[in-house]
């Protein structure tokens, strides 16, 4: 992206514009780093939108609009009317969750649209024969809803760091539960050769999580988002 195209203020520049900022693209069309803080830079907004724009209404502007097209999307089973509606009650509480969550998320995309998944699915469920959920019934048996799922999303952030083997091998003998003497077996390696790299790539990501959230995590997590990393 050319930054001698960049728009003046971020508050103030068409949509297009500020779309092209907040989730820009290589020429050949595909997604690059998506910035982060822009909410927070002041060189990316006017006087006027930064004293009159709170930082949690410059963050809504920025992610706002693109979050409530995926999650009309999500909810098109429902009526026009009701859905409406809907996509304003998912939309405003996944932004909440993302401002609340802001200092471990740093890029909000990376979370925004698997946890206005959740909560859709949570509150306006498919299948008519489930109830609809109210949010406050969403927290009834947990703290926070949204703990696992972040913890996951920033699981996956660690594991994309890992060499290709290495995350083979823990898919299969930590996710699939396979012994290390048929992961090896398969993939024509030693079983300590499983073993050590399965090691290595757990002693890698553990930093990141506290170790009780970790040892519930590792298994589910690594079968839920192999297709994100292959």
């Amino acid at each position: 992206m050319n930054v001698d195209n960049l728009p003046y203020c971020l508050g103030c520049s068409d949509e297009s514009d500020r779309q092209h900022v907040v989730f820009p693209t290589a020429p050949d069309g595909s997604r690059i780093e998506t910035p982060t803080g822009l909410y927070g830079d002041q060189d990316r907004w006017c006087k006027p939108c930064w004293i009159f724009k709170g930082p949690f209404e410059r963050f809504e502007f920025l992610y706002g609009q693109r979050l409530r097209s995926y999650t009309r999307g999500r909810l098109r089973h429902l009526p026009g009317g009701a859905r409406e509606m809907a996509v304003d009650d998912v939309t405003s509480e996944v932004m909440e969750v993302l401002w609340r969550r802001r200092d471990r998320i740093e890029v909000p995309e990376r979370a925004m649209y698997r946890t206005a998944f959740l909560i859709a699915q949570r509150r306006f469920p498919l299948s008519t024969k489930e109830a609809p959920m109210e949010a406050a019934d969403m927290q009834e048996d947990v703290e926070d809803p949204m703990d696992e799922l972040i913890d996951l999303i920033l699981l996956e952030e660690e594991l994309k760091k890992l060499p290709p083997r290495t995350r083979q091998y823990l898919y299969d003998h930590k996710g699939l539960g396979e012994s290390a003497e048929d992961v090896g077996r398969r993939h024509g390696v030693k079983k300590s050769t499983v073993t050590e790299s399965t090691r290595r790539g757990l002693e890698a990501v553990r930093p990141a999580f506290d170790y009780i959230h970790y040892v519930a995590l590792v298994a589910e997590a690594v079968r839920w988002i192999l297709h994100m990393l292959w």
